[in-house]
């Protein structure tokens, strides 16, 4: 049984989380500053060294459930709240890019690029000493894991990630904006472009007689535009172009776009997520490594918070926030522009928080919990 698919899905989640995150932050204008200091705090907890060699450790994948649970806990240790609206659906949308990686790569070994494309964006919000440190322990856990894995073997965790988000047909507008995704939620994959590396382009028969020598070749139309497999993309820790879109921080790309001169438009709604629900089994099946890995980390003092209420309420009253996805207003996720109020988020996890108050510098979560 393979039991190395929990780092790709958390580090890739996590990724998802922050670009996310730091899109809202920047329109809803929060001062640089303290969205700088959301981003560390966040990074801080994610990459926490014992938390992550607790994630890197052999076992199975976590349940939609309590992966839920523990980035809620990531959300909120920072001096950012989100109302619990709001992260259902930041972590739908995590979810749903997560499953657009998965099933567009076009090798296994694709995986480990898009999911360093996730790392190499999350050091530009590593702006803090300490934090970009627990970044380089955390690549150094996923080399060590990951770069002599067998192909079969990253085959089977691609299965393992596929399983995960099978049953979620969520519609996400930047994706149906830009073709990746069918108005039913079905992401698309395109017949053609250059074939998997290590492969031959398809319509080649070859025939051997009895003895294994090969006697002829003939030829069969594929029906598709397809073209020789590109260079593997490089695996080096150094961030570089790593020969694959996936991962990549499409907020980003979208936000460039509108600066340069087009009309951007501020929502990132999604519609109804279709997903069987989870047999009670499986959502008790993590509780307790999930309270371990959060009793790692010491809860700090209270500090002013602000609240990043990413998407409105059905009778909300954002007049920017634009409906992309169609269909009855119940069916349609909608992010507004602005900050508005929103009831106090249910204690159902332990938070999870850094300080910043000893001689104002960005601490290790382990000397936090070393001077506790």
């Amino acid at each position: 049984m393979v039991e190395h698919a929990l780092p790709l899905q958390f580090l890739n989640l996590g990724g998802e989380m922050l670009y996310i995150i730091d899109q809202r932050l920047r329109a809803q204008e929060v001062p640089p500053d303290r969205a700088a200091k959301v981003r560390n705090d966040i990074l801080s907890i994610m990459l926490n060294r014992r938390f992550i060699e607790e994630v890197f450790k052999p076992q199975p994948l976590y349940t939609k459930t309590a992966l839920r649970g523990v980035f809620e806990r990531l959300a909120h240790g920072s001096i950012m709240r989100l109302n619990s609206s709001s992260m259902d659906k930041l972590f739908e949308l995590m979810i749903m890019a997560l499953k657009q990686q998965v099933v567009q790569c076009r090798h296994p070994h694709e995986m480990l690029l898009f999911t360093l494309n996730h790392l190499d964006a999350l050091r530009g919000y590593a702006t803090a000493a300490p934090v970009a440190s627990l970044l380089d322990q955390a690549l150094v856990l996923f080399l060590k894991t990951y770069i002599d894995m067998p192909e079969g073997e990253l085959a089977e965790v691609r299965r393992l990630l596929l399983e995960f988000v099978q049953d979620i047909q969520t519609r996400v507008s930047i994706f149906l904006r830009e073709g990746i995704q069918t108005s039913q939620g079905r992401f698309v994959l395109h017949i053609g472009g250059p074939v998997p590396a290590g492969t031959e382009l398809p319509g080649l028969i070859r025939h051997f007689d009895a003895s294994g020598e090969l006697q002829t070749t003939s030829y069969f139309p594929h029906g598709g535009d397809y073209r020789p497999p590109e260079p593997m993309g490089s695996l080096d820790p150094s961030p570089r172009p790593r020969g694959t879109n996936l991962g990549i921080n499409l907020y980003a790309v979208r936000d460039s776009a509108a600066a340069a001169g087009a009309e951007g438009d501020d929502d990132m709604g999604q519609g109804t997520t279709d997903e069987i629900p989870e047999p009670s089994y499986l959502r008790e099946g993590n509780t307790v490594e999930l309270d371990l890995l959060a009793r790692l980390l010491k809860p700090s003092v209270v500090q002013p918070t602000f609240r990043l209420n990413l998407f409105p309420d059905k009778d909300g009253d954002d007049a920017d926030a634009e409906e992309v996805c169609g269909g009855n207003q119940g069916d349609v996720m909608q992010l507004e522009s602005r900050g508005a109020q929103a009831p106090e988020l249910q204690q159902l996890l332990k938070d999870l928080s850094v300080e910043d108050n000893i001689n104002d510098k960005e601490m290790d979560l382990l000397e936090l919990l070393d001077s506790a």
